[in-house]
């Protein structure tokens, strides 16, 4: 599987670009709804959260066919965003994506995508033991989401400069206590 790069969009047509952008969201939108299933065994799905996946996982099938179909490379679904260095990259391309749309009034803001982003924000800081950076409240314009990124991929190169250098970046964690009394 090819790994995303933040250039790859970078001169992409105009109407290529719209349609990557609007089918990278419901991408997001389906993977958040997939996501977010109660790990719980005695809480089993209701009909109307399968119905709602479905219907996601349909409009984002029947955009990433007619994508495919009409542009090349094909788009491929980033499935690997665990570590500091793949989220920061992919939010780095995802950024370039919004970028020329960010002023455009037809375009739709990405709050599906910025909601993957900061799940698996929360998912690395929770394995690594790291703080993550705070959501503010959901992006209303394609900027405020262009600002979410660009904080996620701040926060990613701080965890891979830490790595790197050695420096221990403050857990937000509470260690748990053993104590019983």
């Amino acid at each position: 599987m090819a790994q995303i790069s933040e250039e790859q969009f970078a001169n992409l047509d105009p109407d290529q670009a719209t349609e990557l952008s609007v089918l990278v969201d419901l991408e997001a939108c389906w993977e958040n709804l997939r996501k977010a299933s109660s790990p719980h065994l005695d809480t089993a799905p209701k009909l109307k959260d399968l119905t709602t996946k479905q219907k996601a996982y349909d409009a984002f099938h029947v955009r990433l066919v007619a994508y495919n179909k009409r542009y090349t490379p094909a788009h491929v679904s980033e499935l690997l965003l665990n570590n500091p260095s793949r989220l920061g990259t992919w939010c780095r391309a995802m950024r370039n994506l919004f970028l020329p749309r960010q002023h455009d009034p037809q375009a739709r803001c990405p709050l599906h995508l910025l909601e993957k982003a900061h799940r698996w924000a929360d998912h690395i800081g929770l394995r690594m033991n790291k703080s993550v950076p705070s959501r503010t409240l959901p992006p209303v314009t394609i900027g405020d989401a262009i600002r979410g990124l660009e904080a996620l991929v701040q926060w990613c190169e701080d965890l891979i400069h830490a790595a790197h250098s050695g420096v221990r970046l403050e857990s937000p964690l509470p260690v748990p206590s053993n104590n019983l009394v």
